[in-house]
């Protein structure tokens, strides 16, 4: 089932996707061109699957590449990506918050490195809501020899990365 995303800060995805991280404009312009049909309605801002929006164009293509680099040049546009995403994390629509949840901040459990770096670029209700996911999965966290791996000093388990 497709929804049109149509709440303020999300029905505008993909204008806003460009506003925020314009860089990303080719990854989107060579999807589009790649499959038409499936992805043509993206070129006028319409987007019927938020989630695939996300993986396809953003969090994939873009942000993990970022994200696994490190690289002090790619700083400026972490920080357009993680505004970008922060603009999502502080949607109320439900639909909106499973997309983020799956299409982006489930993205980043795929080694903690990422993690690492996602959690430092994170902005308060993307930081919120990275938490939340982190004791959702707390096994996610160990580090080697079976404790609990930390987040810039702090704990999972007891609460302290809110």
């Amino acid at each position: 089932m497709r929804r049109e995303v149509t709440s303020t800060g999300t029905g505008r995805a993909v204008e806003e996707f460009l506003r925020i991280v314009p860089a990303a404009r080719t990854v989107l312009d060579e999807l589009i061109a790649s499959h038409p049909d499936r992805y043509g309605a993206w070129s006028e801002g319409s987007v019927g699957d938020l989630l695939e929006f996300l993986l396809e164009v953003f969090t994939r293509p873009v942000l993990l590449p970022l994200l696994r680099t490190g690289a002090p040049d790619d700083e400026t546009a972490v920080g357009a990506c993680f505004a970008y995403i922060e603009l999502l994390a502080t949607d109320p629509n439900p639909y909106v918050e499973s997309s983020v949840h799956f299409g982006i901040l489930e993205q980043f459990l795929e080694d903690q490195n990422t993690l690492l770096r996602a959690w430092h670029h994170s902005l308060p209700a993307t930081r919120t809501k990275l938490a939340a996911m982190l004791e959702e999965y707390p096994a996610t966290l160990r580090a080697p020899g079976g404790g609990r791996a930390r987040v810039n000093g702090k704990s999972v388990a007891s609460g302290e990365l809110r």
